[in-house]
C-alpha cells in the first residue's frame, strides 16, 4: 500500500501537529529527512519532488492499518486487542548477573539468529533523547542494554538504516513500541528498502510518555516485535518481568535463553490481569486524546465523545 503523500504533507500532518514521537522511521532510508541532533524530532532536509514519499509512508502516525500489518507480518489477525498477536506469555526471571533483555540479545548472537543489533545510546534525560548504535556482538551489547523505556527515546530506525549502508545483515533491534510500529510499516510496504535486513524485533513495553506524540499512542505491548518485554504486571520490586512470544524466532530464541539457564521461566501462565488493566487504561486515554474533542461523524450520525463511549462500553 503506497499514499500519494510526501515530505512536505508528512511536515504538515505529523511534525507541525505535534504528533512526531523521533522514532526514525522517515529518514532511515530517505535521503530527504534527517533528525534533530537536540531533540531527535524529524525534520525536512530539502523540498523533494517525490509524489508518493517514503518518509510519508513510513511514519507510524500518517496511517495506520494494524490489521492489514497484522496479517502480513504474522499471517493473522489478533485475538487479544489489549496484547495483540502472540504465540505465548511467560514470567522470567534472569539466572545470570545480566538482566532478562541482555540474556536475549546473547541468545539471539549466539544462535545466528543476529549479526549486528541496534541499540540506544542515551544523550540526555530531559528532554529524553537517545541516538542508535550499531554493535556487532553481545558484549559490546551489554553496555548499550535499556534500563527503562525512556533510555530508548530517540530516532533508533535510522540505525537500520546505517546498517544496511554498512552493508550489514541479520540485524536485531531493541525498541520501542512507536519504532516497531515505524518498522512494521517499511517492512509491509511496496517500498524497496534495507529494512528487510532486519532480523529479530525486541520490544520494551512502554508506559508512555517524553514527547508531545506519545498521548496519542495506543501500543503499549510492542505488538509489531518477535518477543516483548514488559515489567507491567510482574510482581512489584521483583527482578521478574513477562515476555511475550509472538513469533516462531522469538520462540527460537526464547528456547535457547532457558536451553542455557540464562532465563527461568517463574510462572508458565501468569495472570494477565494487571498488565491488561495497565494497557487498557492507557490505550482509552490516548484513544480518546485521538479522537479529540469535537463530534464523530459516522455516515448520518453525529456523536460527541461521551456518548460514543457508551455505545462502545
Amino acid at each position: 500500500m503506497k499514499i500519494e503523500k510526501s515530505s512536505q504533507d508528512l511536515e504538515n500532518e505529523v511534525i507541525y501537529a505535534d504528533l512526531c514521537i523521533h522514532c526514525g522511521s522517515c529518514n532511515a532510508f530517505c535521503p530527504h529527512m534527517d533528525f534533530n541532533e537536540d531533540s531527535g524530532e524529524a525534520y525536512v532536509v530539502d523540498e523533494c519532488s517525490e509524489t508518493v514519499g517514503l518518509c510519508y509512508n513510513a511514519c507510524p502516525r500518517t496511517f495506520l492499518n494494524i490489521p492489514e500489518i497484522e496479517e502480513k507480518l504474522f499471517g493473522q489477525k489478533r485475538i487479544d486487542l489489549a496484547i495483540g498477536v502472540y504465540k505465548d506469555i511467560l514470567q522470567v526471571i534472569s539466572k545470570t548477573k545480566d538482566d532478562i533483555l541482555y540474556n536475549l540479545v546473547l541468545a539471539a548472537f549466539e544462535l545466528g539468529v543476529v549479526k549486528h543489533f541496534v541499540l540506544s545510546e542515551p544523550k540526555s534525560t530531559k528532554p529524553p533523547v537517545a541516538f542508535p548504535v550499531v554493535v556487532d556482538n553481545a558484549k559490546d551489547a551489554k553496555k548499550y542494554i535499556p534500563k527503562k523505556t525512556m533510555d530508548n527515546a530517540g530516532p533508533l530506525i535510522t540505525g537500520i538504516g546505517k546498517a544496511y549502508m554498512d552493508k550489514k545483515k541479520e540485524i536485531g533491534i531493541l525498541a520501542n513500541p512507536c519504532h516497531l510500529q515505524g518498522l512494521a510499516k517499511i517492512l509491509v510496504s511496496d517500498f524497496n528498502t534495507g529494512a528487510e535486513r532486519t532480523s529479530f524485533k525486541i520490544a520494551f513495553a512502554c508506559s508512555s510518555g517524553g514527547m508531545s506524540g506519545c498521548k496519542y499512542c495506543t501500543d503499549f505491548s510492542g505488538e509489531f516485535s518477535d518477543i516483548s518485554f514488559s515489567p507491567w504486571g510482574a510482581p512489584k520490586g521483583s527482578d521478574e518481568a513477562f515476555l511475550i512470544i509472538r513469533t516462531d524466532v522469538g520462540q527460537k530464541v526464547m528456547d535457547h535463553a532457558l536451553k542455557q539457564k540464562y532465563l527461568e521461566i517463574t510462572v508458565k501462565e501468569p495472570d494477565l490481569s494487571e498488565m491488561k488493566n495497565f494497557v487498557n487504561k492507557k490505550r482509552r486515554k490516548n484513544f480518546k486524546n485521538l479522537i479529540g474533542k469535537d463530534n464523530i461523524t459516522a455516515k448520518y450520525l453525529e456523536l460527541n465523545i461521551d456518548e460514543l463511549k457508551d455505545l462502545l462500553e
